[in-house]
């Protein structure tokens, strides 16, 4: 996120001209910096900046194996049971219909987004660990350890299927094989995500312990934060976001829908920037990394005020009611083989927990994204989400095993707008 933030300062400045067949900011008022591609995006650039990430990667080393810290969540016990009945989360025969899907039919889980998805900094004790990538540790995409240490979304799918694949594993960056079906990329907008698409379907496809046709995908997607924290305030009509951002869920979802088989999709919403971002009394080093990593929000350079912070705040709530009316329309509904469902533990995400007021163990080192207990939080919060009818889905997150979702005999199914009574 914070060499995106930096490249964006430079486009802004020199006003860099867009790659070929792409116009640039000052031929169309229409486009903005997020809607080209630029010489950054190059082929050339490519080696150049896998080469920069690797000699960073082995500087700052291995962070994700820690095991004492306060970030780390605390592991429950052997002598603890899972809570759920396994025997009931996985069908006797694989499904044919989507809304028919248990929690163990699901053989492949894969994640698009940005630096959140790839658990930047989960495991940091100081500012060099951000630049580490953390993602066996993330919420929706890390399999590192098991269910009692790292209680992340697929290892709790794992209890049910021990097949599952494509989660990442230990620390890695996109072009890492240990990052698996994990498509996030730091400093990602919304413009990247069908690209991410195309990529992850490729990616799938080829990996030969998957069953193209057969086998149940399940992907997470959230993506928006860069939008908000780091773009919004350089775009010349900055209320079109929403807007921009409609198409390109829409082109992803069509994209996974037309061209992955049996594919369920999870629809996140990013937490609100606010509620980090303007903590009150938050340490030092939290406040400094917020200038790089928000931007729009903190800092002098693009004369935040109350105003602005407010005008922010309201286009994040119109990108997030664009994602609920994507996830819900009719074009996604009604089919055997794809089903997306937009999942709202994000939407009223609180730091006030464990009985803190602000409960920063919650956070990495920057106070920005998630640490490893943090991610374990968002992973359940997940998993309970996709349990929940439609319209009873829970819209925070709670502490690990508080209220812990199981499929019963009487709604055994992942929920999909189709298979809800609420619906």
């Amino acid at each position: 996120m914070i060499l995106r933030c930096s490249f964006a300062c430079l486009l802004v400045m020199y006003a860099l001209p867009a790659a070929s067949g792409q116009r640039t900011v000052r031929q169309d008022r229409y486009v903005d910096i997020t809607d080209q591609r630029t010489m950054l995006d190059s082929a050339g650039m490519r080696p150049m900046f896998h080469l920069l990430r690797s000699w960073m990667f082995n500087v700052v080393g291995k962070t994700g194996q820690r095991k004492s810290g306060s970030f780390l969540q605390q592991p429950i016990p052997p002598e603890v049971p899972f809570p759920c009945d396994v025997s009931l989360g996985r069908s006797a025969k694989v499904p044919t219909n989507v809304h028919k899907l248990r929690p163990g039919d699901i053989n492949v889980i894969a994640a698009m987004g940005d630096s959140l998805t790839a658990a930047t900094g989960a495991a940091a004790s100081n500012f060099f660990g951000l630049y580490q990538e953390n993602r066996g540790l993330a919420w929706s995409i890390g399999g590192q350890w098991d269910w009692r240490n790292v209680t992340t979304l697929p290892n709790i799918l794992k209890v049910f299927n021990p097949k599952l694949v494509g989660y990442s594993l230990g620390d890695a960056y996109p072009f890492h094989s240990d990052s698996q079906f994990n498509l996030a990329e730091i400093g990602a907008v919304s413009y990247d995500i069908p690209h991410m698409a195309r990529a992850l379907v490729q990616r799938i496809k080829r990996d030969p312990r998957v069953d193209w046709k057969r086998d149940w995908k399940l992907v997470t997607i959230a993506i928006g934060g860069n939008d908000i924290c780091s773009f919004v305030c350089t775009m010349r009509y900055p209320d079109q976001l929403p807007a921009k951002h409609r198409l390109r869920m829409q082109r992803t979802l069509r994209y996974l829908r037309d061209n992955m088989p049996r594919t369920f999709v999870n629809l996140v919403s990013v937490p609100s920037v606010a509620k980090v971002v303007m903590l009150q009394g938050k340490p030092f080093a939290c406040e400094s990394l917020h200038h790089g990593e928000c931007s729009c929000w903190i800092g002098k350079l693009y004369n935040q005020s109350e105003a602005s912070r407010a005008r922010w705040g309201r286009i994040q709530e119109e990108m997030i009611r664009v994602e609920q009316e994507v996830a819900r329309s009719a074009e996604f509904r009604g089919l055997d083989e794809f089903a997306v469902v937009y999942q709202p533990w994000s939407l009223n995400v609180t730091m006030k927990m464990n009985g803190k007021d602000v409960d920063y163990t919650l956070l990495s080192y920057d106070c920005f994204h998630m640490s490893q207990k943090g991610n374990a939080y968002a992973g359940t919060a997940l998993w309970n989400n996709m349990l929940e009818p439609i319209g009873k889905k829970s819209p925070s997150w709670r502490p690990l095993l508080k209220n812990f979702k199981c499929p019963t005999k009487e709604s055994p199914y992942l929920f999909t707008y189709d298979n809800s009574v609420n619906s």
